[in-house]
């Protein structure tokens, strides 16, 4: 086992073939990127001289439960990472779209370095739902690979798929997305779709 790491950690880092796209994955099983998670919220919370008492009174939970946190025993879910960079007074974002495509779960700049962290988050509900894509795209790219089963299902199943990939990530998208891909479809739709929306 290489060091610093626990079994899960170690079987992730022998599948992946190449780097991952983020400094730190954390959550279930994932025991050494909790604690560089929780020293690194640590960090941040020291360099914004802060107590432990005061952030786990802004976050309003118990100063031992943030004791944990930063100890690594425990990790907070990604849907309080918001409330946490509030608490820590830290520069960081949560789930933003980056150039290329990416949207990392967590950036938190670190105050050691002043250089970015990527942070990913795991739990069984998101790996699960991960799961289901990658199954949905690989059917889709077996499906597109075979002209003769094209021909006799259609186009529908990848459609259907297609649509429900672009709707998961648009449920996740903000309202300035949202509103610059409706304004995408209907220029290049035309103006059927505007009097549609409108009911004229």
């Amino acid at each position: 086992m290489l060091a610093g790491m626990d079994g899960l950690d170690q079987n992730l880092f022998g599948m992946q073939c190449e780097e991952p796209p983020y400094d730190m994955a954390v959550g279930p099983g994932m025991a050494s990127g909790n604690r560089r998670f929780g020293a690194l919220l640590e960090r941040i919370r020291e360099h914004a001289d802060l107590s432990r008492a005061e952030v786990a009174a802004a976050l309003g939970v118990s100063a031992e439960y943030l004791r944990l946190i930063e100890l690594g025993r425990r990790t907070p879910a990604l849907g309080q990472m918001r409330s946490f960079l509030d608490a820590y007074h830290a520069d960081g974002e949560v789930g933003r779209l980056q150039p290329g495509g990416d949207r990392p779960d967590l950036i938190l700049l670190d105050p050691s370095d002043d250089e970015p962290v990527l942070v990913e988050f795991t739990s069984r509900i998101r790996e699960a739902r991960r799961t289901t894509i990658s199954s949905s795209r690989r059917a889709i790219d077996a499906q597109e690979s075979d002209p003769s089963r094209q021909a006799r299902e259609g186009l529908s199943t990848s459609r259907v798929a297609d649509l429900g990939f672009v709707v998961s990530l648009l449920v996740r998208a903000d309202d300035s997305t949202i509103r610059r891909v409706r304004e995408l479809l209907q220029d290049e739709l035309g103006d059927d779709v505007a009097r549609h929306h409108t009911g004229q």
